[in-house]
């Protein structure tokens, strides 16, 4: 693995972010069984709360049916009257009168009893005056009336109901037969539902949930609601109502059984049967806000506790996936390290598992390039080394031999020496540049930094470039503003840094521009820029700008000789004086280097 690697290594993990996904999967993984498992919760006991409710309008529909049907057993079963003896002629006088008495004495739900030949005509009839007080009535002609026409055929009668003062009541009417099954007379009678009525309204279920009893024409006998409406008041258009008389039960747990109820004007949970032989319907009638209370507490407490636990994987998340990725970003801070040359810092990785190992493996990786950077810079510096002598030597000779020290040189020659002589100045220069950056990775530059007068090095290295842009017809300025104030510095590394950024700014600026040098005091520091009108450096390449070996590549830049060493090497000055260097540029535009050093207190 080399340094590139390393370098792809720490943008894929920039680019995925993986921090982001391990919390996105532990916030997945955590929420989905709450969700779930909440969801579920909630089903399930939505739909107990629906069974128990049922169970509940059953139960009650069950009670009231069987005791509305033990009533009318109890009430009719009094006027079954069967004779002893085969007579085929109605009751004496006298037994229709005793008969009738002990009728009313026997049931309180009597308010009326009546004998009827059958011709119509009542033979006999007692009233009741108070509890144990009864007179006769007066007799009347009731051959027309469905009671005597249902009764005289044999059946048995029950008419609709009807309302008093008193309260509800209904007309029955029984057969009197003889031992031979004859029927030899009509016994009516007129029974009051008080009983009936405080069965209904003493029903309820829950707080507020309440029954209803209708007859077979759809009009209210009572209801266990002050909202209902007053008995008597028909719903016959409701066809709840007319399924429930014609025999449909409802069982309050189908969709159809949660409705606005016509009776409370209220959204209720109803259920319904017929009751027994009357032809009568009940209904049960609980309204939601009723029914639902103890579960809305119960799901409101369940979804607060599937949010809370939410909200804590939320919290819990970044934590948890922080202290997974920790390694991993104490990996990268390694790398971004050994991308810097960097090599001393270990990484240290305790987590007992696959991470562990891997940062020995880092260390490893780690110490391995160390070792391979050190035996690089070793090579470049004994090669620089050994390079500088014969290339001296070459260019002392050449200089000797145009000097004309051998005898005359033809102008032919001159001209093939004087390439001769720039291409080795370029190859000294290049060897002089490795042998700076070989110092400068093995800690072998020797800085003596002092305060140091930054306008007269400036000044000095401006006056040697004269020449050279006014070959180029350039305008170099040094703009001194105030006397500069000193600077803490080497002298030398001062002077190569000037040097190096004035003479690139010749370099890159085309005829007619301009090259300026300035400085700005601020922070406790001196600014130093220097500005041209050049060709400009793109916004990638300025970042790429102070790496070794790079080289601007652009239109206008090809026949610009260079090692792309020499920003490097000025960055690594400046740095070890203490300063920083940074550059703005736009293309077409010009460039401005700038740099930091501390000033003189």
């Amino acid at each position: 693995m080399n340094i590139a690697r390393i370098t792809i290594i720490i943008h894929a993990l920039n680019k995925g972010r993986l921090r982001d996904k391990i919390i996105l999967l532990f916030i997945v993984l955590s929420t989905t069984p709450v969700i779930i498992l909440g969801g579920m919760t909630l089903y399930l006991l939505d739909l107990s709360h629906k069974q128990d409710v049922s169970q509940l309008e059953l139960q009650l529909l069950r009670q009231k049916s069987e005791e509305i049907e033990k009533f009318f057993i109890d009430t009719l079963g009094i006027l079954e009257l069967q004779v002893s003896f085969e007579q085929t002629s109605e009751i004496a006088k006298e037994d229709q009168l005793f008969l009738l008495e002990n009728f009313l004495l026997e049931n309180e739900a009597f308010e009326e009893v009546s004998f009827i030949n059958l011709k119509g005509e009542e033979t006999a009839c007692r009233i009741r005056i108070a509890s144990d007080k009864m007179e006769p009535k007066e007799l009347s002609y009731v051959a027309r009336l469905p009671k005597f026409k249902v009764a005289s055929k044999g059946g048995k009668y029950v008419g609709n109901v009807y309302h008093t003062l008193s309260g509800p009541f209904v007309t029955v009417a029984m057969p009197v037969k003889n031992r031979g099954g004859t029927v030899i007379q009509v016994l009516a009678a007129e029974v009051n539902l008080s009983h009936v009525k405080r069965l209904i309204e003493n029903a309820y279920i829950g707080v507020s949930g309440y029954v209803v009893l209708v007859d077979k024409n759809s009009s209210l006998i009572v209801g266990g609601n002050q909202a209902i409406p007053i008995p008597g008041a028909s719903f016959r258009g409701w066809s709840r109502m007319a399924q429930v008389l014609t025999g449909t039960r409802f069982d309050g747990l189908g969709v159809r059984d949660r409705y606005i109820s016509p009776l409370s004007k209220v959204p209720v949970v109803g259920a319904g049967e017929g009751v027994g032989d009357t032809g009568w319907g009940l209904l049960v009638e609980w309204p939601l806000s009723d029914a639902n209370a103890i579960i809305d507490e119960v799901r409101s407490q369940i979804i607060l506790l599937t949010l809370a636990g939410i909200f804590a994987v939320l919290l819990l998340a970044p934590l948890f996936a922080s202290r997974l990725v920790q390694p991993i970003y104490a990996l990268m801070r390694s790398a971004r390290a050994i991308e810097k040359g960097e090599f001393e810092k270990q990484v240290s990785i305790d987590t007992g598992d696959e991470l562990e190992e891997l940062g020995i493996a880092f260390n490893q990786m780690r110490g391995g390039l160390k070792r391979l950077q050190e035996l690089k810079d070793e090579f470049v510096f004994v090669a620089a080394h050994e390079l500088k002598a014969p290339v001296s030597v070459i260019k002392g000779y050449v200089s000797m031999i145009m000097e004309g020290d051998a005898g005359a040189v033809p102008g032919k020659v001159k001209t093939f020496l004087t390439q001769v002589d720039r291409a080795n100045q370029n190859l000294l220069n290049l060897v002089g540049n490795l042998l700076q950056v070989a110092r400068s990775e093995a800690g072998r530059i020797e800085m003596k930094v002092s305060p140091v007068s930054i306008s007269r090095v400036t000044k000095e290295v401006v006056n040697g470039f004269t020449l050279q842009a006014k070959n180029k017809s350039i305008s170099l300025t040094y703009d001194v503003g105030k006397s500069a104030p000193g600077v803490h510095a080497d002298p030398d590394a001062l002077k190569e840094v000037m040097t190096n950024l004035v003479s690139n700014a010749i370099k890159y600026t085309l005829e007619g521009g301009l090259v300026t040098v300035f400085h700005e005091v601020k922070d406790g520091e001196l600014l130093t820029h220097v500005k041209d009108t050049g060709l400009g450096i793109s916004k990638e390449a300025q970042q790429k700008l102070f790496e070794k070996f790079y080289r601007v590549k652009s239109k206008g830049t090809e026949q610009v000789e260079g090692t792309g060493l020499g920003l490097w090497i000025v960055r690594e000055l400046i740095r070890r004086m203490g300063g920083k260097i940074w550059v703005s540029s736009e293309e077409g535009r010009g460039s401005t280097f700038s740099f930091s050093l501390p000033l003189v207190s």
